[in-house]
Formats: C-alpha cells, sequence, structure tokens
C-alpha cells in the first residue's frame, strides 16, 4: 500500500508541476509580446524541467524569469533564423506547385522534410540554451544532437502523436498539457552533456 500510495502521489506531483509550468510558459510568452516570447520562454521550460528531473526544486516563477532573461536575445536569435528559413521553404512549397507529376512530388515532399529538420532543430536548441550556449552554439550543439540521436525522432514523434490524440478527444487538457509535455519528451530523449561553466 506504501509503495502504491507512493506513486500515486509522484504522479500528481508531476501533474501539478506540469501544469504549473504549462502556465508560466503561457504567461512568459505574452510577457515577450507572443511573437518574441516564445523561444525565451520555451527555453526557460526546459531549464526548470531539468532542475526537476534532477530532483532539485528552485523556487519556479525566479528560476524562469532568470533563464528567460538570460536567454532572451540568443533564443530570438534562433527563433528568427528558424523563421526565415520556414518563410524561404514555403516560397518553394509556393513554387513546387509549378510542377506536375513526379517532380512535384520530389519538390514537395523534399521541403516538407527540410522543414520538419528546421522545426526539430529549433526545438533542439532549447536545451543548449537553457545551459547559457549563444545562437550560433546553441544552433550547432541542436543539429549535433538531431544526427547523434537521428532513432529517437521515432520516439518523438510518437509522443508529439498521441499528445496531439489527447488533445483533439480532450481539448480541454491544452492550456495545462501541450508544450511542456514535448520539451519534456526532448528534454528526456536527448541529453545534452554540459562541457563548460554555465555564464553565471
Amino acid at each position: 500500500m506504501k509503495g502504491t500510495g507512493n506513486v500515486i502521489y509522484l504522479v500528481c506531483d508531476w501533474l501539478m508541476r506540469l501544469a504549473i509550468l504549462n502556465v508560466l510558459w503561457i504567461a512568459f510568452t505574452l510577457m515577450g509580446g507572443g511573437f518574441f516570447g516564445i523561444f525565451p520562454a520555451s527555453a526557460a521550460c526546459v531549464a526548470l524541467l531539468k532542475e526537476w528531473i534532477a530532483d532539485r526544486r528552485p523556487a519556479p516563477i525566479a528560476f524562469y524569469w532568470q533563464v528567460y532573461k538570460r536567454t532572451f536575445i540568443s533564443a530570438n536569435v534562433v527563433f528568427l533564423s528558424t523563421f526565415v528559413l520556414l518563410i524561404l521553404l514555403g516560397f518553394n512549397i509556393y513554387t513546387s506547385l509549378q510542377f506536375t507529376g513526379v517532380w512535384f512530388y520530389l519538390f514537395f515532399s523534399g521541403t516538407v522534410f527540410l522543414g520538419a529538420g528546421v522545426l526539430m532543430t529549433a526545438t533542439l536548441s532549447f536545451i543548449p540554451l537553457s545551459h547559457g550556449r549563444k545562437a550560433k552554439e546553441a544552433l550547432k550543439n541542436a543539429i549535433h544532437l538531431l544526427l547523434l540521436h537521428p532513432g529517437r525522432l521515432l520516439s518523438f514523434i510518437a509522443g508529439f502523436a498521441l499528445l496531439l490524440l489527447c488533445i483533439r478527444f480532450i481539448p480541454g487538457i491544452l492550456p495545462l498539457y501541450s508544450v511542456n509535455i514535448i520539451l519534456m519528451l526532448t528534454v528526456l530523449l536527448f541529453p545534452f552533456k554540459q562541457e563548460a561553466q554555465e555564464p553565471v
């Protein structure tokens, strides 16, 4: 009974923490005007998740704010780079509409594949950004993680698909369990070894 009670407590504790984390992500994203708040809020979300997984319990709001401020510029450089690349790929998709037959499928599928790679690289960049890495180094580390663990992408995609399925059938969970689940999958599936001392 004691073991079962402990498991129930841990599950409820993590559900509560993840709900708080998603609310923090929404609040700090809005604080950055939405557009410029997404990536810093995500990097701070990853940093807090890593603290919790390491069984450390910093004050959530104060810790989140500290990481958010520290990563704001670097995270937005990554965000703008990602945004520009996606715009260019969007133009490429528009161009592919001019083709027919096999050329259309080649151009379209190739562009979608590249777009998915760009988005996954951007998502993985939150891990080095949370460690205080600058934008260029964070992108290099993200590409390295992507190339080093290609098989884990399947687990990530499966988890993402399961989340979408849950949201479709229970849309009420969206404000509490959405981005936090994606970022937790990222942290758990793609380990990042810090090679240098984090800036204070």
